[in-house]
């Protein structure tokens, strides 16, 4: 297997997946990224193909030969520190080759802190890389713990494409350990997000996951019904996307028949995955009730998976300042049948006892994720208190939460138009990219003529990373009025841009 294959990661990792939360431009002619450190920079082009300077491996290789033979093994671990240097002196252990360097890597893993986490995630995925392209599996346990703790990071499912390639990750699902098995699922949930979001589609047919999704079903008894509901539904989805892509295929993949076999062991599966999804809801609603919060979580991700409402308990949960999840139980209010934005409004206001959004800074990590959360879910309850709320957000000065506001604007006919077009104009000339893409397209939705006609020339554009940041602006922006344009790039003679249209229709598809 080519060592770096399944690692490799489309350029969509950098301008479609967006997974990775931070803003991507390009500037000037060199396209060099911003808003990412350093290291990360560095992966992101290592992992779109360029190689390390020869004469650089060569240099460290010899440095760590000597230290070696001098017996100075605490040098060489110390050469493992967070930096550029980094990925350089995990390759040039791998090529050395020796038992004595796995020792090292092994031992090195998880034990370097940076104060960037993505950084972090990158040196273990480094690691983890070295030791599956050596068989060193011992260690496998540790490494999928180590990545469950840290699943909300970007870079995350690319962690899980390189943990489900490793020969031995089956093994893993039969774990004798309760806690092992279920982590393994949630490492393949990971894995198969990625391979929508642009990891190699070869990682599919490599790791065999057809096979995989087999040995799980016919254990299922043996997982927990919140970690099969979100890797079943993966499942189903992947399948979506990519049947009747065989020519894509064909021209793109190094084994297309490897890929088709896979394929056909999950499609095998498609009508039992259903029958399990179909008859879910209950169970996890149960268990829900029943658990501790400490266990919602993970039960929380799997209704949202199946697009349920909370339960009713979520409202006193919501009011409850000590309930730790809450920004999961918002995100499931979109799916509420009837309209709850002036009682979804109420409660959230109440719960901070302030008229503005002022609190936001205090507390950045658990409120700001509550007032992205919350914009989410407001979008499916039209009415003036959503939309003031809406209003009141976008203008809160924080990007993250600014952005969510603006592309939860424009699902509806507004109540106060005026008022709400003010916004969006006046974002929509905002430097940061992000901001002014969310206000366009909320623009668009509204049936704008400049907004759709300038979305519907960048699809056109010779750029292909404005043409994919274009693509998945429309599909997480429900855009739907462009849809025939995105339609025929499906049938696109570039791969990418067709697997990315496609991905991006079906999108639009389970939205509607």
């Amino acid at each position: 297997m080519d060592p770096m294959l399944i690692m490799i990661c489309l350029f969509m990792v950098v301008t479609v997946m967006f997974f990775v939360v931070l803003s991507f431009r390009r500037d000037g002619e060199n396209q060099k990224i911003t808003g990412l450190s350093p290291v990360s920079r560095q992966h992101l082009e290592i992992y779109q193909g360029q190689e390390l300077p020869v004469w650089l491996m060569e240099k460290t290789k010899n440095k760590i030969n000597n230290y070696l033979e001098n017996g100075m093994v605490t040098r060489v671990e110390g050469m493992l520190r967070p930096g550029l240097d980094y990925v350089v002196v995990v390759r040039s252990l791998l090529e050395l080759g020796t038992n004595q360097a796995f020792e090292i890597l092994q031992k090195a893993f998880g034990k370097t802190h940076s104060k960037d986490p993505l950084e972090d995630l990158w040196y273990a995925i480094d690691i983890t890389n070295a030791l599956r392209q050596v068989n060193r599996d011992k260690i496998l346990p540790e490494i999928v713990g180590y990545l469950c703790q840290r699943r909300e990071l970007a870079i995350a499912p690319l962690f899980a494409a390189e943990i489900v390639s490793f020969d031995s990750f089956p093994e893993l699902l039969k774990s004798p350990i309760p806690e092992e098995r279920n982590l393994a699922v949630v490492v393949l949930s990971l894995a198969m997000d990625g391979l929508q979001s642009g990891i190699s589609l070869e990682v599919f047919a490599e790791a065999k996951i057809g096979s995989i999704y087999e040995l799980v079903w016919e254990n299922r008894i043996q997982y927990n019904c919140s970690a099969l509901v979100v890797l079943f539904q993966n499942g189903i989805r992947f399948l979506r996307r990519y049947h009747g892509m065989n020519e894509v295929l064909e021209r793109e993949l190094q084994n297309p028949e490897d890929f088709r076999w896979q394929i056909m062991r999950l499609d095998s599966l498609e009508s039992s995955l259903k029958s399990y999804l179909s008859n879910a809801q209950p169970s996890l609603v149960h268990q829900l009730e029943k658990s501790s919060w400490a266990e919602h979580r993970d039960v929380l991700r799997a209704l949202y998976s199946l697009k349920c409402a909370p339960p009713v308990s979520a409202w006193e949960w919501l009011a409850d300042p000590g309930y730790p999840h809450k920004s999961f139980v918002w995100e499931l209010f979109a799916f509420e049948k009837t309209n709850k934005g002036r009682a979804l409004v109420t409660i959230y206001k109440s719960a901070f006892r302030f008229k503005n959004f002022s609190w936001i800074y205090s507390n950045p990590k658990a409120k700001k994720l509550e007032a992205i959360a919350l914009a989410k879910c407001l979008r499916h309850h039209p009415g003036i208190e959503a939309e003031n709320c809406l209003l009141e957000l976008a203008n809160s000065g924080d990007s993250l939460v600014v952005q969510e506001a603006l592309t939860s604007l424009g699902w509806w006919e507004p109540v106060n138009r005026l008022e709400v077009l003010k916004t969006l104009h006046k974002m929509r000339k905002d430097t940061k990219l992000e901001i002014s893409f969310a206000a366009t397209a909320a623009l668009a939705r509204l049936g704008e003529r400049k907004s759709l006609q300038s979305l519907a020339r960048n699809l056109l554009s010779d750029d292909p990373l404005t043409v994919h940041q274009t693509i998945h602006t429309i599909s997480t922006q429900g855009i739907s009025l462009l849809w025939p344009e995105l339609d025929q790039l499906a049938d696109s003679a570039n791969a990418d841009v067709a697997i990315h249209a496609r991905e991006a229709l079906a999108h639009l598809s389970e939205d509607l």
